[in-house]
């Protein structure tokens, strides 16, 4: 009998947990083509910040960088060919939009639900 693998037998615990906790928006949410951004709660071991995939319209868990908020400072690989300063600097315009509820879902202040009414495309 062949054995059903897990999720979790691919991916480490805490990414598995992480990605479960975020929620993912695209152009219809953002205002920005072909862009998806990942906004979740803020973990132990991380401050607030969102990630973006290096893929345009798809989210590779391995293929994405993040962003850290307040400070906007990246991390991780940005794929130059896709996220060219122009998308990038709508990126930015987006999280300094949202900056406060991306805040309070980060803190678990606001649930899913509220996030996703609350915020403001670019």
């Amino acid at each position: 009998m062949k054995h059903i693998k897990n999720i979790r037998e691919y991916i480490d615990n805490d990414l598995y947990d992480e990605l479960f906790e975020m929620a993912n928006f695209t152009k219809k949410t953002t205002g920005i083509e072909d862009v998806v951004i990942w906004i979740g709660p803020n973990p132990p071991q991380h401050g607030r910040r969102i990630k973006v995939s290096n893929k345009p319209n798809s989210f590779d868990i391995y293929d994405t960088f993040t962003i850290s908020i307040p400070d906007l400072e990246i991390i991780g690989d940005v794929d130059t060919k896709f996220i060219k300063k122009d998308k990038l600097n709508q990126i930015f315009e987006f999280i300094n939009n949202n900056i406060e509820v991306i805040s309070e879902y980060s803190d678990r202040k606001i649930s899913t639900e509220e996030l996703i009414e609350k915020i403001k495309k670019v």
